[in-house]
């Protein structure tokens, strides 16, 4: 829930509205507003001064019920990020995700998610409970925190979710059978990106891991189960060391694959498009994030 200083964003006539919480109240009425407003222990509200367009305080205040309130991201000066692609924040922040998006012609940074809990979004009674007590079917402002953490909890990858092309098969040869494109992509544009268990892998992490993998595995299989499907012909992992020193300009760090297709009924899924993804897996040691 949001706290004293927070600023939040709520839906009013006119469209959404935002400010900043002043006070909260649980035993009577929020003083000095237009509109009376009641809090209660069971139902607080909050005193909210409004800001203007550049988020800046307008000596104006309203009250509202605090479950009618989203945090609202700040301005920021941030035209060169990746917008709509959620990052992890270094250790010790209040949060654990960050992501820029536009409101209007600016551009913002909301920050969501608790950095104690584990994102279970591949549990369906997990997700569903998540996004039952946050009414996800109704978050639909993307300056709010409540709609990135719906969208975390969406059965969508993160990826897929914020139209990225990590994993996306980007080309295919029908002769060779070959498919072709990212297999994992790590940063974008100097932040790192967030896979669907809510990780990031650091692009020297990935790279040692790519090298094992070529030379003692190379096997693909279909959703990582069951007989050899194909096998991994082409591998290039881009980091910006990699990149400067053989002249390859990326704004992305990770992991470029071509791969053969040898089962009938995969390829056929492949054109069809039924398959249209990488998906890497393997075994990690999980450690905080340090920026």
């Amino acid at each position: 829930m949001a706290k004293v200083g927070d600023r939040v964003s709520w839906s009013s006539s006119g469209g959404t509205a935002r400010g900043i919480i002043r006070s909260i109240h649980r035993d009577g009425a929020v003083p000095n507003i237009p509109v009376k407003i009641t809090g209660t222990k069971e139902e607080p509200a909050a005193r909210i001064e409004l800001v203007d367009d550049e988020g800046k305080p307008r000596n104006q205040f309203v009250g509202h019920k605090m479950t009618s309130l989203n945090k609202y991201a700040e301005v920021v000066d941030k035209a060169d990020k990746p917008l709509n692609k959620p990052f992890r924040l270094p250790k010790g922040s209040s949060k654990k995700f960050g992501v820029y998006v536009k409101s209007g012609d600016k551009t913002v940074k909301v920050t969501f998610g608790d950095p104690n809990m584990e994102i279970r979004r591949d549990d369906p009674k997990a997700r569903a409970n998540f996004r039952s007590r946050h009414s996800c079917s109704t978050a639909k402002d993307k300056t709010s925190a409540r709609y990135w953490s719906c969208r975390m909890w969406s059965g969508s990858t993160v990826g897929s979710m914020t139209k990225d092309i990590t994993g996306q098969i980007l080309k295919t040869d029908e002769e060779q059978r070959m498919v072709y494109g990212w297999a994992s992509v790590v940063t974008e544009k100097g932040e790192p990106v967030v896979d669907r268990q809510g990780d990031v892998i650091k692009p020297d992490t990935l790279v040692s891991a790519v090298n094992k993998f070529m030379e003692h595995v190379r096997v693909g299989k279909e959703m990582h189960k069951g007989e050899q499907i194909g096998a991994v012909i082409h591998s290039m992992p881009i980091t910006k060391e990699i990149g400067d020193s053989l002249g390859i300009q990326s704004d992305r760090e990770g992991w470029i694959v071509a791969f053969k297709v040898y089962n009938d009924d995969v390829w056929a899924k492949v054109k069809s498009g039924e398959l249209a993804a990488f998906s890497i897996g393997g075994r990690a040691t999980k450690e905080d994030y340090n920026g």
